[in-house]
């Protein structure tokens, strides 16, 4: 533990971005979902999981910048 545990400031920034683009996410694929499926169930819930599965792939590459290290062979 010799190293310091101080947060940095990009990561803050980086965590902030992850909440707020999802938080965009959700709101426009929940109306967009509901604008051009109101009605169909069946149809919404597929929609829902397929979009639930989707933000996945971008919160990932969020998650990988945010833990990356500048230094060579330090996990």
């Amino acid at each position: 533990m010799s190293a310091k545990s101080t947060p940095k400031i990009t990561k803050l920034f980086w965590l902030l971005f992850m909440v707020l683009a999802m938080v965009i996410y959700i709101l426009v694929i929940s109306r967009l979902i509901d604008a051009f499926l109101s009605g169909h169930i069946v149809m919404e819930l597929i929609c829902y999981l397929i979009a639930g599965i989707i933000w996945i792939f971008p919160a990932k590459w969020i998650m990988f910048k945010i833990n990356k290290t500048d230094e060579a062979g330090k996990e």
